[in-house]
Parts: structure tokens; sequence; C-alpha cells
């Protein structure tokens, strides 16, 4: 059967910063054609629900994932969960991640340098697209527009 890992925010669980949960009406019908395994990255670290924001900054390190309130660096943390979570979880046909998400999103998110911004991936959404390179990767926009046949069709077209 097909597998595919959701953010758990997207209608599973009330697991964001600020204690909401998304709505996510193409849940019920993925889940009657798919298995799905869902993760939340940041609480998977240790951070809580709710939580302070994290972002990701650039510096002269790289891009590093930082707590706004405290300053604590999370990218070890965040690193290591995504690389020892995507390598157990075996074969995934798609991930459905959630947008602008310093852990999530696909390309979306902010990352911050001095006053300015530019657009990237998240630390869990880039490891996932670097260690399951045959999955395919969305958000729920696509989820919204698109739906769950043409999600279906991507994975079987690949």
């Amino acid at each position: 059967m097909t597998r595919i890992v959701i953010s758990r925010c997207l209608g599973l669980d009330s697991c964001r910063y600020n204690g909401e949960k998304i709505d996510a009406p193409w849940l019920r019908e993925l889940a009657s054609k798919a298995d799905i395994l869902s993760v939340c990255p940041e609480v998977e670290i240790g951070l809580g629900v709710p939580r302070n924001p994290i972002n990701l900054v650039k510096d002269e390190k790289g891009v590093r994932l930082i707590q706004d309130v405290s300053g604590i660096d999370l990218s070890e943390e965040m690193v290591s969960f995504s690389q020892g979570y995507l390598r157990y979880i075996g074969k995934i046909d798609a991930f459905i991640l959630k947008s602008k998400s310093p852990s999530c999103g696909l390309g979306t998110t902010k990352i911050h340098e001095g006053n300015k911004h530019s657009l990237g991936s998240g630390v869990f959404a880039a490891l996932a697209e670097k260690i399951c390179p045959k999955a395919v990767l969305v958000d729920e926009r696509f989820m919204e527009t698109d739906g769950v046949d043409a999600l279906l069709d991507l994975i079987n077209q690949g």
C-alpha cells in the first residue's frame, strides 16, 4: 500500500507552536487510500505545545534553527532527529508537509539574514528530499488545490 508521511499538525493533532491544528478536509479520503504516518519534528526534539517560535537564521556558520526568545540553536537536534526518523521509516511514497514551517516548509520558509530574508526549505523537509529522493513532496496547499487523486497520480508516475 502507498505510504505517506504527513505533518502531524495537518488535521491530526493540535501540535503547532500556538497549540492549533490545521483543518485538512482531504485527510479522510487520503487515509482510505494510503497508509498515513505522522510526524511533528519540533515536538519530537522536545519542544512543547504551545512553544516559543523557531526560525531559520543564516549566519557565518550557515543556516541554523534558532528559538527566538531563548536564542537556543536547535540545529543539531533537528538534523539528528530528522536523519534518524527518515532512515528508520523505510520506503515512503510521499510527504505532505506544512508550508512555511522552519522544520517542514518546502521552499516556502523564511530564512532570516539580518534585516532581510530569502525563502528555502525547513530542516526536516530538506533532509526528506535528500534521504528519500524518489518520494513525492508537497505541502498542504497542493492538497487544497489539486487533491488526493492528483497526489496519487504523481506517486504512480514515479
